[in-house]
């Protein structure tokens, strides 16, 4: 799945979770966003690092 559509799905799972009242408050959207992009970030990380090290080999 591509970066975009990542993101897409990011931002649908925070909509979903404002409406459900979930998420009250601007800081708590905030939090929320900055963890759903930082596991993001921390998986693609990992998959590039798999890919560097496969093809170093």
């Amino acid at each position: 799945m591509g970066e975009q559509e990542q993101y897409k799905k990011i931002l649908k799972k925070i909509i979903k979770e404002t409406e459900s009242f979930k998420i009250q408050s601007s800081e708590e959207l905030i939090q929320s966003l900055v963890n759903e992009l930082g596991q993001f970030n921390k998986m693609v990380n990992k998959s590039n690092n798999i890919q560097t090290n496969s093809v170093s080999k």
